[in-house]
This record gives C-alpha cells, structure tokens and sequence, in this order.
C-alpha cells in the first residue's frame, strides 16, 4: 500500500501546519466549545448519582465557584481555602464529609465530569 505524502500549509498567523492523515477510519470533527456553566451544569446531573448529599452540597459549592471564577478552582492547592470558604473550619469538612484523604479523592474524581462529553 503506497505511504501517504505528508503535506504542510501556513495557518492565518503564518506558521507551518501540518496535514497528517487521520488513522483509517476516523474524521476529524469540531466539537463546539462548551461554557463552564454549560460543563458545572452537566457534572451536577452526574456528581448526583456518584456522591451522596454532603459530598453533593459541597460539590454544587465547588461548581459555582469555578463557574465564577475559572478552572483555577479546581486545582488541588485550591482544596483547602475552598473547605474553609465553605465550612469555616477544616474540622467541620472532616465531620460533613470524612477523612482528609477522601475529601482529596472526591474534590479529584469529580473534576471527570466536567468533560465528558454530552450524550
């Protein structure tokens, strides 16, 4: 089977792109980007059937914060001042929503959500 010829065009700031064929099979298609309250509104439906209703209130308040402000609210850093934000205490976190290291486990397993893509 002859190799197909990898060709390459400027895009509209002048830089050379590549035109590399797809694996067989596939096309290329454009997914419209989606708001973030587009993805918080999608990962509530989820988060409610995985997590239960403490983890789901804190979620929602986790969600409404990266909403308003950016993605930059989901990073792990991020996870202590929006405890105290939300409960004023990290103790009051603990006894709403267990151990510190399942706090970090559902504050990461959520985040999933967020991109998957709309059914």
């Amino acid at each position: 089977m002859p190799r197909e010829k990898k060709t390459a065009k400027l895009n509209g700031h002048g830089a050379r792109v590549s035109l590399r064929p797809l694996p067989t099979g596939r096309t290329a298609t454009r997914i419209p980007p989606r708001s973030r309250e587009e993805r918080a509104t999608q990962a509530k439906v989820a988060i409610g059937t995985e997590f239960n209703a403490k983890q789901c209130a804190f979620l929602d308040f986790v969600l409404a914060q990266y909403a308003k402000v950016g993605v930059e609210e989901l990073d792990r850093e991020k996870l202590s001042p929006l405890l105290k934000l939300k409960y004023n205490a990290i103790a009051d976190a603990v006894a709403d929503l267990g151990r510190p290291e399942e706090i970090g486990s559902i504050f990461a397993g959520f985040q999933k959500y967020l991109y998957q893509q709309s059914a």
